[in-house]
């Protein structure tokens, strides 16, 4: 997921929360750490599903797919969530 000279990436633990924050509905930061988990630029992960264009952020007309991802190393290694299509690099 991202690239180096990206920022972390979060990953959520609902498709719905990750299409609620991307369309500008979380205004509460405490909210958004207690539902996320923030993967390192280049964290392996397997794609397990996906919704196409689900995601619509605010600050753009385009729509993006959110991925159901398994991250396959690291400290969140076995961990399950939803990222946007956005932030997947292969």
């Amino acid at each position: 997921m991202s690239l180096s000279s990206d920022p972390d990436v979060f990953v959520w633990d609902s498709r719905f929360r990750l299409i609620e924050y991307a369309s500008g509905n979380y205004d509460r930061a405490n909210e958004v750490l207690a539902h996320t988990i923030l993967a390192k630029p280049g964290t392996p992960a397997i794609v397990a599903m996906c919704a196409a264009n689900s995601v619509r952020p605010s600050y753009t007309e385009d729509a993006f797919d959110a991925v159901g991802i398994k991250i396959t190393s690291g400290p969140y290694r076995n961990h399950w969530g939803w990222v946007s299509s956005e932030d997947v690099r292969t």
